[in-house]
């Protein structure tokens, strides 16, 4: 999530712990342990000496793509496998889901995702093009889409939010709770935020890629 959001989680939903992360320098002190007593967490401790109170500890970890099974294969392997546009890794060797790693036409890089509904989107690409065979086939450029409940908020997202976006709020207040930002990067639109609000958050996926000033969900220029 990127900083601005992120703050804007942090106002609204941060405890006294997570405003006081929050407001600690970047880059921000990792976590050394856990201390408890009776069977129960405590406080987690952090690197710089910090000691924040806790109840409970949620441990995100994140994932590796298990690929060892294919370091004999010839098969390009660097955080996941390696496939062009199209899901191609090799000839007649296609890859989709978390495992597939393929260059992100909206950002200029390399994408990832660790999601369900791009498993099935990309497996049909992936078939598609493999059955087509050299020279044919579509590339594969999703436009990814998450969503998370928070207490009372419903948060939903189309597209990508680069740590280095410029965030903008295009519709409602994020002090009321109820609004819809796009993320820009090197001048287009490659994100979409809905913040409980589902039906105008719609309306705004379709500017994804594109360039110019959104207002009220048109696009000028």
């Amino acid at each position: 999530m990127n900083e601005t959001m992120r703050a804007v989680v942090a106002r609204n939903y941060g405890s006294p712990a997570v405003l006081a992360v929050e407001d600690m320098p970047i880059p921000r002190p990792g976590v050394t342990g856990v201390t408890g007593a009776h069977g129960r967490v405590t406080a987690v401790a952090l690197d710089d000496g910090t000691r924040l109170p806790a109840d409970v500890v949620v441990v995100a970890i994140g994932s590796v793509p298990a690929v060892d099974w294919l370091t004999d294969s010839g098969l390009s392997l660097e955080d996941g496998v390696r496939c062009d546009s199209h899901c191609r890794a090799a000839p007649g060797v296609y890859a989709a889901g978390d495992v597939a790693n393929w260059p992100d036409a909206a950002t200029g890089g390399r994408v990832r995702l660790e999601q369900r509904l791009n498993a099935t989107e990309q497996a049909r690409v992936a078939a598609r093009n493999l059955l087509t065979g050299p020279g044919g086939g579509v590339p594969y450029e999703p436009v990814p889409f998450g969503w998370t409940d928070q207490y009372d908020a419903k948060i939903q997202f189309h597209g990508r939010c680069p740590a280095d976006a410029r965030v903008e709020c295009v519709e409602g207040d994020p002090e009321a709770r109820k609004f819809v930002a796009l993320y820009r990067l090197h001048g287009r639109v490659v994100g979409a935020l809905g913040w409980n609000s589902a039906h105008a958050l719609r309306q705004y996926r379709a500017h994804i890629g594109t360039s110019g000033e959104v207002t009220g969900g048109v696009t000028a220029g």
